[in-house]
């Protein structure tokens, strides 16, 4: 069963509702307050299309910015990186059309007084109400799951974090024996509260229907346990009950996929289902056009950088070239600035790089805690041999060290290598192979799940990273 969100669309619906009064709520009032003169009438007929476009706009970059789905990790600096975003694309996007259509679509007073208006509610409105409603009763996800073992708790800890919105509360978990075939359902009470219920195969609808759930999760440390009433678990999809499986839980709550649950037919459904062969052209341009701009944008700064790391070691070289394996296993030549000493790795060979490496230098820790030191990818972004947005880079000798140890380790090269990636926003800096199996996991959800929207939601968060200085990637 694929993963869905049928089972918080209607909270999702109530978040594009809320965000359209917004819009709307502001723009009346814009025209309201700048218009009193002319007439609220007689100016939104002569600027309907105007009118649209913006409202539209700010639509579309919400929705590809990931406003209007589950949240599995609230985070305000976030919430109002989105924000300045989708303010920032409709700005642009009515500044380029009424050129283009050599009009004004909107006013600069009408347009201003909106932006401020729409920008302060929905700014409120994302920061106290969202989180403050969806932890209500009114929209709590009342959940069941079947099983009651390791596997049940963990996915029950993952449901009911606080930071899953909206909230969900599981309200028992559901043993069901295989042995009998009446209808028989009966439970107790645990420790704390969470009720645990016997039931049959033949009785599983009715103890769903008695709890009065809209989500059932399949717990079970063997998944397979659960073919004896795979038809009742169709049957409750079709009543409107969402069904999930381990799998879909993990990816669908904490954007990763648990190695433990991945097998050769799980990748092959994988390779068949990601977008990643069409997605790829429409990246390779944007990677282009993106990074065009932003090489021009921060060419000063750059040269600002090589300067400051001459000074601090004139006898070294500016830059720090190192192969690193790229798409298919081919390797490629990285450029980054230089933040270690030129001698870092004459004794130790190629190793990783530890979170207080006292190899790096002063200015090298500067650059990696901002990560200005990976500027200089944007050549490898250009050159085709790297992406924005994709798995991290090996270096050769430890990526035949990781297929050893870590299976399905070089299933992440089948994807473009990325300047930042879903595992360096989701996963804090790590050097074990611990950290490299939980990066791995975010790896093979974001091949799997590859989409323009999820590599704009990687760029933004990947800002937050710079602008607070926190999280480098390996």
């Amino acid at each position: 069963m694929p993963a869905s969100q049928s089972h918080v669309r209607g909270q999702a619906a109530w978040v594009v509702w809320t965000d359209l009064v917004c819009l709307l709520l502001s723009g009346v009032l814009a025209v309201a307050i700048r218009m009193r003169e002319v007439g609220m009438g007689s100016y939104l007929a002569e600027h309907t299309d105007g009118l649209i476009l913006f409202v539209a706009s700010v639509f579309l970059a919400n929705y590809l910015a990931g406003s209007y789905r589950l949240q599995h990790a609230f985070s305000r600096f976030n919430l109002v990186v989105i924000w300045f975003f989708s303010l920032s694309v409709a700005l642009i996007v009515l500044s380029v059309t009424s050129y283009a259509w050599f009009r004004m679509l909107l006013g600069r007073g009408v347009l201003g007084l909106w932006l401020g208006f729409y920008g302060g509610l929905s700014l409120l409105t994302k920061l106290v109400v969202y989180r403050a409603l969806f932890q209500t009763s009114m929209f709590e996800c009342r959940t069941a799951i079947i099983g009651s073992g390791r596997r049940a708790e963990e996915l029950r800890q993952i449901l009911e974090s606080p930071f899953v919105l909206p909230s969900h509360k599981v309200v028992a978990f559901v043993n069901v024996t295989h042995g009998a075939d009446g209808q028989q359902v009966h439970g107790e009470a645990a420790a704390d509260g969470l009720l645990t219920l016997e039931s049959t195969p033949a009785a599983l609808l009715q103890a769903v229907h008695r709890l009065g759930v809209s989500l059932v999760v399949v717990g079970l440390d063997n998944p397979a346990q659960a073919k004896p009433y795979q038809a009742q678990l169709r049957r409750l999809r079709f009543e409107g009950v969402e069904v999930l499986l381990p799998l879909s839980v993990y990816q669908l709550y904490t954007g990763r996929t648990p190695l433990d649950l991945v097998t050769e037919d799980t990748l092959n459904r994988f390779s068949m289902e990601s977008d990643m062969p069409m997605v790829r052209r429409l990246k390779r341009i944007m990677d282009v056009l993106i990074t065009i701009v932003v090489g021009v944008v921060l060419l000063p700064l750059a040269l600002g950088i090589a300067v400051l790391v001459k000074l601090s070691s004139p006898r070294g070289p500016v830059f720090y070239i190192q192969r690193r394996v790229g798409q298919f296993g081919k390797t490629f030549r990285i450029i980054k600035f230089r933040t270690m000493r030129e001698d870092a790795e004459k004794e130790t060979g190629p190793v990783w790089s530890a979170a207080n490496d006292s190899r790096v230098t002063r200015l090298g820790r500067i650059l990696r805690r901002f990560r200005l030191d990976e500027l200089p990818q944007l050549v490898n972004v250009l050159k085709g041999e790297m992406s924005l947005v994709g798995p991290r880079p090996e270096r050769p000798s430890i990526s035949a060290e990781l297929v050893t140890q870590i299976p399905f380790f070089e299933e992440r090269e089948n994807a473009v290598p990325g300047l930042t990636g879903w595992a360096q926003i989701r996963h804090p800096y790590g050097n074990t192979l611990e950290d490299a199996i939980r990066k791995l996991e975010y790896d093979l959800y974001y091949i799997r799940h590859v989409s323009l929207s999820l590599d704009l939601q990687i760029i933004l968060s990947t800002m937050r990273i710079v602008a607070l200085g926190k999280e480098r990637a390996i």
